[in-house]
């Protein structure tokens, strides 16, 4: 069997760990070779391995990765069609590259598709379906629900591998006791994004600015903060204008609220595609009632000005970044 795999770089690692568990299950000490368009000679090794047919010789798992490097890769098809690979397990790996607005640089040929398709099975999986994915393999693992599995995500960030290698950590731990994430907290290696965030949910809710003042001292990372604290005043006028629509969505259940937000799903898009932490939403808009519109733009507008007075010289950026975030809660 062929299979051609395509997609962004971290989900298509996903489906291909996925793909390559299920047959080893299935095939029990099948081997493994493994070819790169990275190594020139790869391409006849692969063919010499491809050509050997016998009744007794074994089943094998065939890889090669970076087909999307492979100068010819509609003859290279065609060229995999003239031999029999009943006895051969083959994936093929085509990363796609994508801009920041995730746009794909290096699409696969439909000629190509089309031929891989008369040869096997194509799949593609791409960044959009990633999250949705981890979401169900740490439900599965750890027996827990989306919401506590979307907060798992926070915590630790996106990186499927971490996430792998953090959920068998926490496997690990409890040793068959029921999860929860404030008991396995200590053992976590905690997103450096999630602990700045926490700063600043800190600071806008409960006027905590100790701790993040300590930090950005510390981390001299002050337009970064000043990024993302933006990010979450857009995100609570955002709240703010389709709570004003739909009154109900402050006090309405997960699952009516992911329905709810369907239709408007594209406000929290930065591109095309990009996935939405819907449950992150939900736990926000409660919060979104303590802010009004114009005491948010306030504050956009005088962060927007401290900004450029950072970037134009006219102040250094710590004292900018300190005015800024001691006046925020002031009228």
């Amino acid at each position: 069997m062929l299979y051609f795999l395509h997609g962004d770089t971290a989900p298509l690692q996903i489906r291909y760990q996925e793909l390559l568990t299920r047959i080893r299950n299935e095939n029990p000490d099948i081997g493994e070779k493994y070819f790169d368009t990275i190594d020139k000679e790869d391409e006849e090794r692969f063919f010499q391995t491809v050509s050997t047919m016998s009744m007794f010789a074994p089943k094998e798992i065939l890889v090669y990765k970076r087909v999307e490097n492979m100068k010819g890769l509609g003859e290279f098809l065609k060229s995999i069609a003239k031999y029999d690979v009943s006895q051969k397990e083959i994936i093929l790996l085509y990363e796609e590259m994508l801009t920041e607005f995730g746009r794909i640089q290096n699409p696969v040929g439909k000629k190509e598709l089309d031929l891989a398709q008369s040869l096997g099975k194509v799949i593609c999986y791409r960044k959009a379906e990633q999250k949705n994915a981890m979401l169900l393999m740490i439900q599965k693992e750890l027996g827990i629900s989306e919401g506590e599995a979307d907060k798992f995500i926070e915590v630790v960030g996106e990186n499927y591998f971490k996430i792998q290698n953090e959920v068998q950590k926490v496997k690990n731990y409890l040793q068959g006791d029921r999860f929860s994430l404030k008991a396995v907290m200590p053992i976590l290696s905690v997103d450096k994004e999630y602990s700045m965030r926490k700063l600043v949910d800190d600071f806008l809710l409960k006027k905590e600015r100790d701790n993040l003042l300590e930090t950005l001292r510390r981390d001299k990372e002050y337009l970064g903060f000043f990024y993302m604290i933006a990010e979450e005043l857009l995100l609570y006028l955002k709240l703010i204008a389709i709570s004003e629509e739909n009154a109900r969505l402050r006090s309405m259940n997960f699952d009516n609220f992911k329905k709810c937000i369907e239709p408007v799903r594209g406000l929290f898009q930065r591109f095309p595609g990009q996935s939405v932490n819907e449950y992150g939403l939900y736990k926000k808009m409660p919060n979104a009632a303590r802010f009004s519109k114009d005491f948010l733009r306030k504050k956009l507008s005088d962060l927007l000005r401290a900004e450029y007075s950072i970037k134009s010289g006219a102040m250094d950026e710590e004292i900018a970044a300190e005015t800024w975030i001691t006046n925020f809660h002031r009228a």
